[in-house]
């Protein structure tokens, strides 16, 4: 017989029926996955549960806070609903209470008190400024200048650095630098133009040279003049007298006769 001479073909490709390297793993895996999915969807219900309670808690202090209106009320938000906005925004309101009343003092720790309490706030560079400005009236000058000086520095504090310039340019002046109380106040006209604190810090740069008058003692006063003796021959002046008026003397009235005298006559 002739001999098959056809070459024999190789196959390509062997194809793996089998179940992937996936599905091998999730058969392995497959309680273990089970309890991470329970776990993801305790995680997400807590959560949510969380931030429900704590909008709740959010609401609740907002409301009190609406109707504080005094020290103690705006003190009760503060300590009844702690880690709240509403207990941030009690202790500006009452900061501002207690410089109005005069307690700086009080008012300083309050401030102080915010600011490390809330460091995050949006109203942060807010009550640095007001603590600052306090400070200024207890002149602790270097304090408030240091404070003045990280607001001018913070961009995110932009919104209130000129008043901060201004603020430090006034002290550079009242400690006898001129030249640096001058260079706050242009810094505020360059940089911050469009601002309302512009035109003051023009005002200030007109004056920031000025010297202040100079006090002068006022002269003594007078002496009182002598009073001047009477001389003999001068008599002393005596009063009008003013004549009595002219008593009136009563007019009497005729009587008139009755028939009885005119028929006696007859």
């Amino acid at each position: 017989m002739p001999e098959d001479t056809t070459p024999s073909v190789a196959p390509l490709a062997e194809i793996n029926l089998g179940p992937s390297k996936f599905e091998q793993f999730l058969e392995n895996n497959q309680r273990l996955l089970i309890v991470l999915l329970i776990l993801i969807t305790i995680a997400s219900a807590a959560y949510i549960v969380i931030r429900g309670v704590e909008k709740s808690r959010e609401q609740s202090a907002g409301a009190v806070l609406s109707k504080a209106n005094t020290p103690a009320s705006l003190q009760e938000v503060i300590n009844n609903h702690a880690n709240t906005n509403a207990a941030a925004s009690a202790k500006l309101l009452l900061a501002d209470m207690q410089a109005n009343e005069g307690k700086t003092d009080a008012a300083v720790q309050t401030l102080k008190d915010f600011i490390a309490m809330h460091g995050d706030h949006a109203a942060k560079p807010t009550a640095s400024a007001k603590l600052a400005s306090q400070l200024m009236t207890q002149g602790k000058s270097a304090e408030a200048s240091a404070i003045f000086q990280e607001i001018a520095d913070n961009p995110t504090a932009r919104y209130i650095a000129p008043y901060a310039l201004i603020c430090l340019g006034d002290i550079a002046k009242a400690g006898g630098d001129p030249a640096k109380a001058e260079s706050y106040f242009n810094r505020v006209k360059t940089e911050f133009s469009e601002s309302s604190f512009a035109s003051i810090a023009t005002d200030r740069i007109a004056t920031v040279k000025t010297k202040a008058p100079i006090e002068v003692e006022p002269p003594p006063p007078a002496p009182a003049p002598e009073p001047q003796k009477a001389s003999p021959e001068q008599k002393p002046d005596t009063p009008a007298v003013t004549p009595p008026e002219a008593t009136k003397k009563p007019v009497s009235k005729p009587v008139k006769s009755s028939n009885k005298t005119k028929k006696a006559k007859n």
